[in-house]
């Protein structure tokens, strides 16, 4: 019986040592978006690129993405650039806007080129979601 409550104690102490490390994920999730929007408020009036970072973040959780589109639409008034129109793509796709999503690409692919870039990723996004 004694061995029966050692075994108890033993089992209750771990449950309770273990359980910390499996917090909820959204939490984590939550302050990162946390932590975006102060980096969008902090960030200067012509800093697309802060605008476009915390979007693709947010894409990447798929949280927060009402925010997150505002944010990409903010970043491509700035200065519509690949970076940010293949960002735009990726969130287009993500909520099943497939035209939308090639055409978003298509303007990065052509930005990318205008500006000496690779596109070759871009040209796969294209089309891979084509094959859709």
């Amino acid at each position: 019986m004694k061995s029966l409550k050692q075994l108890l104690v033993i089992a209750l102490v771990t449950i309770i040592t273990v359980s910390p490390s499996f917090a909820n994920p959204t939490d984590k999730d939550d302050n990162e978006i946390s932590k975006l929007r102060a980096a969008v408020e902090n960030a200067a009036a012509t800093d697309w690129a802060v605008y476009s970072n915390a979007a693709e973040r947010c894409i990447e959780l798929k949280a927060n993405l009402s925010e997150a589109f505002v944010w990409i639409e903010k970043s491509i008034a700035i200065n519509e650039n690949a970076e940010n129109l293949e960002i735009k793509g990726d969130y287009l796709a993500l909520n099943g806007a497939k035209d939308m999503a090639i055409e978003a690409y298509n303007k990065a692919i052509l930005a990318g080129m205008i500006a000496g870039d690779d596109v070759a990723k871009l040209q796969k996004k294209v089309l891979k979601m084509s094959r859709r």
